[in-house]
């Protein structure tokens, strides 16, 4: 007696879901942070890093750098700024640093407040069920 199993289908449809999640790992999870924060949070450039590990990471910034220092009224005013910096690259006689150069624009306010409210927390936690429930089925 001898019996003999096809067991290519099974294999296959195994294959595809692994394929199926090894894409969601690698590619829709950071696709679907960057469009998130594009569509809810109204941001321009988005920055999502991605491994090829399957691991995804968004960095959420309040706002740039430029509103920062718009809001609290900018330390110096420009025309001071430009005046303190030629007063000392002449008494040094060669050109200052980058680093000088943003130093005269720190912003050292820090707020308790989270940067992302719950609610937007919430609406992330409900788009990556809907996009896994959408890419990962077995049919």
């Amino acid at each position: 007696m001898q019996i003999s199993i096809d067991t290519s289908a099974v294999e296959n449809r195994l294959a595809a879901m692994h394929d199926k999640i090894e894409h969601f790992k690698r590619v829709d999870l950071g696709q679907e942070l960057s469009e998130w924060q594009v569509e809810d949070l109204h941001r321009n450039r988005p920055f999502t890093m991605r491994w090829r590990t399957g691991k995804a990471q968004t960095v959420l910034r309040p706002h740039s750098l430029y509103e920062m220092l718009r809001s609290e009224g900018a330390a110096l005013p420009k025309k001071q700024q430009m005046r303190l910096v030629r007063g000392i690259r002449s008494k040094l006689g060669h050109p200052l640093s980058r680093k000088f150069y943003k130093s005269l624009r720190e912003h050292r306010h820090w707020s308790t407040r989270p940067i992302l409210r719950a609610e937007m927390e919430a609406g992330l936690w409900n788009r990556m069920r809907t996009l896994f429930e959408e890419k990962i089925t077995w049919a």
